[in-house]
């Protein structure tokens, strides 16, 4: 395996990790540009208000993105997150965001099935 084969796997959950990382700072300093993303359905399945459902996503998507940035538990947050893109990328029904979300998320989950990789924390211990 040459420099870059070993490079990749860290490649790709570090530039999804800061992917992550991104929307969620949006999401916590600008949860009204996020409000209307939040499904009408599960706003009156739980009572809750959209705000509390993006800071909520915010809040998870950081740790969650500090996870995998720093190769801490690397399987289960990108597992997690990509679980949880799918739903998102559902959620906004047949469209070019739609397709992003699945996109990121198919990524998410190739570092789910990698596991750590030589720069992750978790690995060097």
């Amino acid at each position: 395996m040459n420099q870059a084969q070993r490079l990749a796997p860290a490649v790709l959950r570090i530039g999804l990790s800061l992917v992550f990382l991104w929307f969620s700072l949006n999401q916590f300093f600008f949860v009204n540009d996020f409000v209307n993303l939040i499904p009408e359905w599960l706003v009156s399945a739980s009572g809750m208000s959209p705000a509390v459902f993006v800071i909520g996503n915010a809040f998870l998507e950081f740790v969650l993105g500090m996870f995998l940035i720093l190769g801490i538990h690397v399987r289960f947050s990108a597992f997690i997150l990509s679980v949880h893109l799918v739903g998102i990328a559902f959620s906004l029904g047949y469209g070019a965001l739609m397709i992003r979300d699945l996109g990121l998320a198919i990524a998410t989950f190739s570092v789910f099935l990698q596991g750590a990789d030589a720069w992750c924390v978790q690995k060097k211990e």
